[in-house]
């Protein structure tokens, strides 16, 4: 029955109640922190642009901000995974 409905390639139909509960907790950690990063990043770039008096400097500084998000936003993202891996119950983390 599983193979007939589209359910996301992550879904696994094998997890237990605590198993499951970790995998949304983390999937809703990802989506909660990463709007926040988003947010803080967006101010905190917008501040750090007008504070900047000379143009030259802020299209030196456009790359720096827009480069180093994804960087943090990844590791973010890799963190909240490593927390969700400790959490898991040890016959979940079984290949």
């Amino acid at each position: 029955m599983f193979a007939r409905l589209a359910v996301p390639f992550m879904f696994n139909p094998d997890l237990g109640p605590g198993a499951a509960l970790i995998a949304v907790i983390g999937a809703l950690a990802r989506i909660f922190a990463a709007c926040v990063l988003f947010a803080l990043w967006g101010g905190l770039s917008a501040w750090a642009w007008s504070t900047i008096a000379s143009h030259f400097w802020r299209m030196a500084a456009v790359g720096p901000l827009v480069l180093i998000f994804p960087a943090a936003l990844a590791s973010l993202l890799l963190a909240i995974g490593a927390i969700e891996t400790k959490l898991k119950p040890d016959q979940e983390r079984r290949p």
